[in-house]
């Protein structure tokens, strides 16, 4: 058995222990820390979803297992609200931005979820099998956002996106996102008699939902990024937030990716400073 089959395998084991006994981890022993430099791979899930969608909740809940097995910092996730099964702003969740990923990615059903850039929509029980196979991958591009401000009465955000690369350099796109959690809004539920955790009446009102993307600061489908071997690059991106979001609850998604090797390397930081 190769190396890389050998920690697949092993990783393997530690989320299916963690799938029968997560409610008996200590909080503090599930979300430590993890710093990430060259080599350690996070892995993206982009989760389609809507707030009319009776299963979605349920996908949410794989990825809250998948962050507490392998750490909030290297499983990001971001819930695309657009297409069917949604309601639009201000009320709803959906946007623009949200429609027109759903419809470029073809999702016809949710919940939906793409691990990693790598071309394929997955339902919700094959997430923990793609993100394992992801997150042994070494990744040769790091990524940082410094310097965030946010100008209150302007409701300017500012803040810049530092990418490097080792001697491999990179190629391909930079995307910017911003996300807000802590949100309570309706979210239709599972069905209470398979579930009987959710509201016999099919829907919560107070739903939170968490990781909602709002707004892409970059190109659409991002910048393009050249690094040489060992370069690195610094941006400086800016955005007026909408009246409604907290931006204390808000976070900057930055996704390196390319159309061969999927996301390079995606990292989250949270606007509000610790």
């Amino acid at each position: 058995m190769t190396f890389s089959k050998y920690i697949k395998y092993a990783l393997l084991a530690i989320f299916l222990l963690t799938l029968c006994a997560c409610d008996e981890i200590d909080e503090q022993d599930r979300f430590q820390k993890v710093e990430i430099g060259f080599g350690a791979k996070n892995v993206l899930i982009e989760d389609f979803t809507g707030q009319r969608c009776i299963n979605c909740p349920l996908a949410t809940n794989t990825i809250s297992t998948l962050q507490a097995t392998f750490g909030h910092d290297r499983v990001i996730p971001v819930a695309i609200h657009g297409g069917d099964l949604t309601l639009a702003a201000p009320t709803g969740l959906a946007n623009a931005i949200g429609n027109t990923y759903t419809a470029e990615r073809g999702v016809s059903s949710k919940p939906k979820g793409e691990v990693d850039r790598t071309g394929q929509l997955l339902d919700q029980e094959k997430w923990g099998t793609a993100v394992l196979e992801r997150i042994a991958i070494t990744a040769h591009v790091k990524l940082g956002v410094e310097n965030i401000a946010f100008d209150v009465d302007k409701r300017e955000l500012t803040f810049n996106v530092n990418a490097a690369a080792d001697l491999t350099g990179a190629q391909g796109l930079m995307q910017v996102w911003l996300t807000e959690s802590h949100i309570h809004k309706y979210q239709a539920t599972p069905d209470h008699n398979r579930y009987p955790q959710y509201p016999a009446s099919g829907y919560d009102l107070n739903y939170e939902h968490n990781h909602v993307l709002r707004a892409c600061v970059s190109a659409k489908d991002g910048d393009a990024l050249a690094l040489a071997a060992g370069g690195s690059d610094t941006r400086t991106y800016k955005y007026i937030l909408d009246a409604d979001w907290v931006a204390d609850n808000m976070s900057v998604v930055v996704i390196a990716y390319n159309a061969a090797q999927g996301v390079l390397q995606v990292i989250e930081q949270p606007v509000k400073q610790p």
